[in-house]
């Protein structure tokens, strides 16, 4: 009788995280690598009624890391002033897709939809309310190896846009230093073309790899597995940060860790990866694409 039981919580439980909705991976790594403190030169815009010489933006973790909080404020001599805006990035389940709400100074409050556009592009569009009326924006972003791109929009009532103010920013500290990103197992199978078949059996889709090369990866929601034959001496864990692959790198041989077949350290920005082993002498992977 015990044991029908815990089958069946069991049972229940598996039921309950399988069904449970999550974030999309473009939109989570967008939320990994908006962490920290970000800078941008403000000289082309300086006026007597805009005298700040950067602006910056803060951004952390909210509860349970399922949505960011930020702020902007302006910068002078070096010396951070009051905060104009700030920011919530959220999922929206229910409408199945990304948010972002911004409360500003002034009492103006803006809200919009986040959509993907090419590579590392995403698009905010923006409907505001406040003291001077309402209007429309759109701020197209990309974010990638630390540089943050942004340009904003107005739009009018017929959907045309008009450019208005351009922006790169720098990161300047990066909370987020030893993230390691999404995690998969990379298993040393001995026929690939049937360890495929297996996995696809249990709803796995293949999404990358050449099985005349002997590797393929396979995905199932947000679980991946990699399987390469003849590559790997046993299975191995793998995480693939979005950047701080570098970061983790220095970390580990600081600590005295064993390092193994590091790739692309000695670059500044791009694909990066390098092994270790854990106590127990699991391989641990760490590969930034």
């Amino acid at each position: 009788m015990r044991t029908s039981i815990i089958i069946t919580l069991l049972l229940l439980l598996t039921q309950l995280v399988s069904g449970q909705q999550k974030m999309p991976e473009w939109f989570t790594e967008n939320m990994e690598t908006s962490i920290g403190t970000w800078i941008t030169d403000n000289n082309q815009y300086k006026s007597e009624n805009e005298p700040f010489d950067q602006y910056g933006m803060d951004w952390t973790w909210g509860i349970g890391k399922q949505s960011i909080q930020g702020n902007l404020y302006g910068i002078i001599d070096g010396k951070r002033q009051a905060t104009f805006w700030e920011f919530t990035q959220y999922w929206d389940f229910e409408k199945n897709q990304g948010m972002v709400i911004q409360y500003g100074v002034d009492g103006t409050v803006g809200s919009g939809t986040m959509k993907p556009m090419d590579g590392y592009k995403h698009e905010l569009i923006q409907t505001f309310t406040g003291p001077n009326g309402s209007f429309t924006t759109s701020h197209v972003s990309t974010l990638k190896n630390g540089t943050l791109v942004t340009t904003s929009f107005d739009i009018a009532k017929d959907g045309s846009k008009k450019p208005r103010r351009s922006y790169t920013w720098h990161i300047t500290k990066n909370n987020n230093t030893m993230e390691l990103g999404t995690f998969s197992i990379s298993l040393a199978v001995k026929d690939i073309k049937a360890s495929k078949t297996f996995y696809e059996t249990l709803g796995f889709e293949m999404i990358d790899g050449n099985l005349d090369q002997n590797w393929a990866i396979l995905k199932n929601g947000s679980s991946k597995i990699g399987l390469f034959q003849g590559m790997f001496p046993s299975n191995t864990l793998t995480f693939n940060p979005t950047n701080t692959a570098r970061n983790l790198y220095q970390k580990a041989k600081e600590s005295g860790l064993t390092i193994m077949h590091p790739n692309g350290m000695d670059k500044s920005e791009g694909p990066a990866s390098f092994m270790t082993t854990d106590p127990d002498g699991n391989p641990i992977l760490i590969d930034q694409h």
